[in-house]
């Protein structure tokens, strides 16, 4: 099942968004293929150290969004589901994990 984005509410929010995305792309955990423009390259900053909200892109505003909803833990929740899921549909049909059986 599809969860709607949590988009941030504040301009702190934002930035947290913002910086946790540059933050993985300094990592190395976060790639884009080669010519894909992600328009975090003209994002500028302001004198005093913040980000200028004037120059981020819809791609970039995307891509800050997308990474804190994956800090968020929303992979640690699908996979939660996919487990659940898994094992209703192991008790509705009857198939036994070879594992589970192993100490019997």
């Amino acid at each position: 099942m599809m969860e709607p984005m949590q988009t941030p509410m504040t301009r702190a929010e934002f930035e947290r968004s913002f910086h946790l995305l540059m933050e993985q792309l300094r990592q190395g955990r976060m790639h884009y293929a080669r010519g894909l423009s992600s328009g975090i390259e003209k994002v500028r900053y302001l004198p005093n150290g913040r980000i200028d909200l004037l120059s981020i892109n819809e791609s970039a505003r995307l891509k800050a969004n997308m990474m804190s909803q994956f800090d968020d833990g929303i992979f640690d929740k699908l996979k939660e589901n996919a487990a659940a899921q898994d094992e209703a549909e192991k008790l509705r049909t009857g198939s036994v994990d070879k594992k589970n059986t192993a100490g019997r």
